[in-house]
């Protein structure tokens, strides 16, 4: 960014010295760490609208209103004098009105999104070119509070994320297991997150491998079977790997432990020696193995904490390995407490189409500045613009219902 800012920096400076009303030509090809560019070519604007085709069936007049909404957003971006000047990019706005899961069902709110993307225009055969995905991007969740956390530890339970900065009117995340920061508002004054208490913890833990133990027990009982009658040994031990992979989280140890015993019995000769028939049915011993181990673990290490410890607020890492459950003491290095999304964050009395959160997520990791990104970036240097643009944000806010 920095070289290509120099080079059009000085450009200008030329043609004003010069006294001369000069045109530089929009086709005019650049270079800057080694990749072609047209720094001059005229920018662009494109817009698209996207609505789950169950959203378009269900509430047709909350879909209108949402369609508005998201309009609205899209003209704050065309309009803002940022915008007016687009040179060596095109901007892409996508809105989208998105599927409803469990949890919207129950709470009665319908997520949208209205993403920005920034396309570099590149010269390919002495042509303008753009890549198939945007170099930066700024997205506004709406009604999306999943969007301020990262990836679950189990079900609804996730590591709280790091508040890094607070601008008003957004507070800044890092949501830990996932790169891109976020930048959030909600028209309340609600704890963004609940905390989870270590019984909570492992008794979620618990009831997630005794679901896992039932599955195990039906597929057992109704085991796939090739034409040539043998069990679908290649479909279970697919099965298999995706559980271990889950039960790598809580002990790595035990996960490794049983995918050798699963790869020792892969061979026919084993299986027949242990008395177990050739195909799935040793895939799903392991499996049933693997999650009653679990169980009788967690139970173990519950019944070894006081009723205050019980009581007390967890503390998670993917790197414990003394216990299943992965708890720590508060506090202790690499660890995080665990949380839940505050349920009250979206007022369920309110319509669907009612904006009560907004998360923008942006396509740069927490902590790191946009002119920190070297070399070839001018859509960097226009999203740090907008970062900084508190007008703009502001008027973002306003969107949102009382």
């Amino acid at each position: 960014m920095r070289v290509i800012v120099t080079i059009v920096f000085l450009l200008s400076l030329i043609v004003s010295l010069s006294g001369q009303e000069t045109t530089i030509p929009g086709d005019s090809i650049m270079e800057s760490d080694g990749q072609l560019f047209m720094p001059f070519y005229p920018g662009t604007v494109e817009k698209t609208l996207k609505v789950a085709p169950d959203i378009a069936r269900l509430r047709p007049s909350q879909v209108s209103v949402l369609k508005r909404k998201l309009n609205a957003c899209s003209e704050l971006v065309i309009r803002d004098s940022l915008f007016q000047s687009l040179s060596g990019m095109k901007i892409k706005i996508s809105e989208e009105i998105a599927a409803l899961d469990g949890l919207n069902d129950q709470i009665r709110w319908i997520p949208s999104t209205v993403e920005i993307g920034f396309y570099t225009t590149l010269a390919r055969d002495s042509l303008p070119f753009w890549e198939s995905t945007p170099e930066a991007w700024v997205t506004f969740h709406f009604n999306n509070p999943k969007k301020l956390v990262g990836n679950p530890v189990i079900q609804n339970i996730y590591t709280e994320p790091v508040q890094t900065d607070s601008w008003y009117p957004f507070t800044e995340f890092d949501r830990i297991s996932v790169p891109y920061r976020v930048t959030a508002f909600k028209n309340n004054k609600l704890p963004w997150f609940e905390p989870v208490t270590r019984e909570d913890f492992i008794l979620t833990l618990i009831t997630f491998f005794q679901g896992a133990i039932e599955k195990a027990e039906k597929r057992k009982g109704n085991a796939v079977t090739h034409p040539t009658g043998q069990p679908g040994r290649s479909v279970e031990k697919e099965r298999f790997l995706v559980e271990i992979e889950k039960i790598r989280k809580y002990d790595p140890a035990l996960a490794e432990k049983l995918l050798q015993t699963y790869l020792d019995s892969e061979t026919e000769e084993v299986a027949v020696s242990q008395g177990q028939p050739v195909g799935g049915g040793v895939d799903n011993n392991i499996m049933l193995n693997t999650w009653r181990e679990a169980v009788r673990k967690l139970r173990a290490e519950m019944n070894a904490m006081s009723p205050l410890e019980l009581k007390s607020a967890a503390w998670w890492s993917d790197l414990e390995d003394s216990n299943v459950s992965g708890l720590t003491p508060p506090g202790y290095t690499g660890s995080r407490p665990l949380v839940r999304l505050n349920k009250n964050l979206i007022d369920k009395t309110k319509p669907g189409s009612s904006i009560q959160l907004i998360v923008a997520e942006w396509s740069m990791m927490p902590g790191l500045d946009f002119t920190d990104i070297t070399g070839y970036n001018l859509v960097y240097d226009k999203l740090s613009q907008l970062s900084k643009n508190m007008k703009f944000w502001q008027k973002i806010v306003d969107l949102t219902d009382p």
